[in-house]
């Protein structure tokens, strides 16, 4: 276990609290979340970690919150902003899944959440609003029926678990690969 180079008497910001939890979530699993293995791992004092969160339970509350809205929240907040047709859109967050790096979370997360029934109901909200979003790209192109609902499920379940199944390619290699992608799922 690497320690930080911080001292015992600095405290993390929430968020970074937040984003080094969901690292070790998704590199070590739910059960490295421990207070006493986060707080030594990070280098601070347990006063760092009750600074932000109540207890385990609020920690753990605001944790599967913060990964609904960097992972979903924000990217549609950017959507809903976005002009273009729907095809640039689909490109556009298809872009940003991968550039931000948004799906490493999701395996791990809905492992936790087979396990905790408040993960459980952010992970269904989250789902339902990125099945909406995309669903909506879908029929703006003019997809109907079927072919529109396999082509949302796909987008969908691909993008939350391409990481966790498939060996990750180089930068350059994902770039095409999203060219790639995106004229499979556009094409008529």
């Amino acid at each position: 276990m690497v320690k930080s180079s911080r001292s015992k008497s600095e405290r993390l910001s929430r968020e970074e609290w937040l984003r080094r939890a969901l690292d070790v979530l998704a590199k070590e699993g739910q059960a490295k979340l421990r207070v006493r293995e986060l707080v030594d791992r990070m280098g601070v004092s347990t006063g760092s970690f009750y600074w932000h969160f109540k207890n385990r339970a609020d920690f753990v509350e605001q944790l599967v919150n913060y990964w609904a809205e960097f992972s979903t929240e924000q990217i549609v907040e950017r959507m809903k902003s976005a002009t273009g047709s729907a095809k640039s859109q689909l490109l556009k967050l298809m872009q940003a899944i991968n550039e931000g790096d948004l799906a490493r979370y999701d395996i791990p997360i809905r492992a936790w959440a087979a396990q905790e029934p408040a993960i459980a109901r952010v992970v269904k909200k989250v789902d339902k609003l990125r099945v909406s979003v995309v669903r909506q790209l879908f029929v703006d192109m003019g997809f109907m029926g079927q072919e529109l609902e396999m082509r949302v499920m796909t987008f969908v379940t691909f993008h939350s678990l391409e990481q966790g199944l498939f060996e990750r390619p180089s930068k350059r290699e994902r770039k095409e690969l999203i060219k790639i992608r995106h004229a499979f799922f556009t094409k008529r």
